[in-house]
């Protein structure tokens, strides 16, 4: 079992553990790190397999692996407790571990996958893969299209951050994961814990609060909040916002 790389921010006694989306990293969070509060909270924030810290690191990307990876973590930190908030892609990872390990005591998703994955036609599926594989536009399309409200500025750095934040190999298998992983039914009986969950009123429509709702009905407790001024990136559009929910959610 390799042990995944990650930056801490805080000595408090309560253990938070941030997990990435596809196209970044750990940095996706440097906007929020001047509100945290670190007297109260230990922050960790981990990098995948194939991405920043643990770039060199490589695997099968499956979520169970992946949640096995952050599971060996909890243990090798010696800790007994973790709130774990994931974004995106990593949210499917967040709820796999939910399943594995009784450590977690609260999800925090942001604009997150459902269990089942991502529910789209299997030609556009390979395509998605193939697109991704050759390493060419698929990084620039999916940028532009959260980003038709920004600059040119900040899409490139997005661009940027998709490209050069992980290997191919990594972007590839996390695709494929939540293109064609599917443990929804056993999520859904067996995640007992609170779930929070922040979307974005400008993201794409697969994220969007009345998509996510239906997604997540089944589970025991769920909170779902919008923040209107996002698309994909709340902690980077809205870093205030988002700690203040952060700091509501991990309140109690």
């Amino acid at each position: 079992m390799a042990l995944l790389g990650y930056k801490k921010i805080g000595e408090g006694k309560k253990n938070i553990f941030f997990l990435h989306e596809l196209m970044g990293d750990h940095k996706n969070y440097d906007p929020i790190l001047p509100y945290l509060n670190t007297d109260d909270f230990s922050h960790y924030f981990i990098d995948h397999r194939g991405y920043g810290f643990s770039k060199d690191i490589e695997g099968e990307y499956s979520a169970l692996e992946a949640a096995s990876d952050v599971s060996e973590l909890i243990s090798h930190l010696g800790l007994d407790e973790v709130y774990v908030l994931a974004h995106s892609m990593s949210t499917m990872i967040a709820q796999k571990l939910a399943l594995i390990d009784s450590r977690v005591k609260k999800l925090i998703l942001i604009t997150p996958i459902p269990a089942s994955g991502v529910n789209v036609a299997e030609l556009a599926k390979k395509a998605l893969l193939d697109e991704m594989r050759k390493n060419e536009s698929a990084v620039e399309r999916i940028v532009h299209d959260s980003s038709k409200r920004y600059t040119d500025t900040w899409r490139e750095y997005r661009i940027d951050m998709g490209y050069n934040s992980s290997t191919v190999e990594a972007r590839v298998g996390y695709m494929n994961m939540y293109l064609y992983t599917d443990f929804q039914s056993e999520a859904e009986q067996n995640i007992n814990i609170p779930i929070k969950i922040i979307v974005g009123k400008h993201d794409f429509k697969v994220f969007a609060k009345r998509d996510v709702s239906k997604n997540f009905a089944q589970y025991k407790d769920v909170e779902i909040v919008e923040c209107m001024e996002a698309g994909h990136y709340p902690m980077i559009e809205c870093p205030v916002y988002f700690v203040s929910k952060l700091d509501e959610f991990l309140r109690y």
